[in-house]
């Protein structure tokens, strides 16, 4: 039963020759690890200076052309193949590579901001502040994302789904969103945007290598070892997929809490702002300080904050919310004419 199963998800038996093709494709090592590296540190660094002048000029379709050109899914898929397989080896080459790429990405980030740093105010750009904070949603795609890559990889019939998969997951554009905030003096977003791209790191790893084993690649990679290399491949996997779980666990937990605070907080305020001239036009629970911030639009007598307090107590999972009210643009123009 398992052979069958095994057979439809790959679309035929995985042989040491599937193992080695998908290897080939995911892990950077072998007599043409050179050629690999630099192809992929120029098409990263090449997306990531698209993804950052996309950001900076709030352009969506300039993103998604980032996120087709980036390689950084590779050696993620790569990491996640070598998980399943229990190969120590190609588990610390795609880690250093993924890694590395990060830092590219990074460094691309900041390096191109810093000279023209003081002409953006990022609170002003929509595509920053998006890939500010993960969200449900985001963890969700992630963890099909991995599904759909890993899935794509191990069978020939579907690997032109690829840049379809590249498209569905934000790897690149998140850590160019990094090196942005930090050369514009920001960096408790920067490490928002860093924890949006951990999430859909972890995630693609988690559900890309539970795939690979899914397929077959695991058992048909332990065939030819010997018994105590066996036990030792699978201790490896095990001991790679808790490290991947126990952040992965982490970000999730911080995610669904943010985005259960948020909901409340709206539903809260929709009844405490009802008979005011006051509308919540952003709510903020990604902050050093472990705080709820508020922004209103409005103007007249502000409704007593007791109320929201009272609407709110013992639902924020003990962060303190404060509000800050904004001046409508039609009292502000009032106030300018008189």
């Amino acid at each position: 039963m398992t052979n069958k199963v095994v057979a439809a998800l790959h679309g035929g038996p995985v042989d040491d020759n599937e193992v080695k093709r998908v290897r080939d494709t995911l892990i950077f090592e072998g007599a043409f690890l050179k050629k690999k590296l630099v192809r992929f540190f120029c098409l990263l660094i090449l997306a990531a200076s698209i993804a950052t002048f996309g950001i900076l000029g709030d352009s969506l379709a300039s993103i998604i052309g980032a996120m087709i050109v980036a390689p950084l899914m590779l050696p993620i898929m790569g990491l996640a193949f070598s998980v399943s397989i229990g190969d120590r080896r190609a588990v610390l080459s795609s880690l250093l590579v993924s890694l590395g790429g990060i830092l590219t990405a990074i460094a691309v980030g900041f390096i191109l901001t810093i000279p023209m740093a003081s002409l953006f105010n990022p609170e002003n750009i929509e595509q920053i502040m998006n890939k500010t904070a993960p969200r449900l949603m985001d963890l969700l795609a992630a963890l099909v994302t991995g599904l759909a890559g890993a899935f794509a990889l191990s069978r020939k019939d579907v690997s032109d789904t690829l840049p379809g998969v590249a498209i569905a997951i934000s790897l690149v554009p998140p850590l160019a969103n990094v090196g942005i905030l930090l050369a514009l003096s920001k960096p408790d977003l920067a490490l928002g945007s860093l924890l949006l791209f951990a999430t859909n790191y972890f995630a693609i790893l988690l559900t890309g290598s539970l795939i690979f084993g899914l397929c077959g690649f695991s058992e048909a990679a332990l065939t030819q070892r010997s018994v105590n290399s066996k036990r030792k491949a699978i201790a490896i996997a095990l001991i790679a997929l808790v490290l991947i779980a126990v952040p992965l666990t982490y970000t999730s937990y911080k995610v669904i809490v943010n985005n259960v605070v948020t909901a409340r907080v709206n539903e809260a305020s929709n009844l405490w702002l009802a008979e005011s001239g006051y509308r919540l036009i952003s709510v903020n629970t990604e902050t050093a300080d472990n705080s709820i911030y508020m922004v209103l639009l409005g103007e007249g007598e502000l409704p007593s904050l007791a109320v929201l307090k009272e609407e709110l107590k013992g639902r924020t999972f003990g962060k303190v919310v404060k509000v800050e009210t904004v001046q409508s643009a039609l009292k502000f123009l009032q106030l300018t004419e008189d």
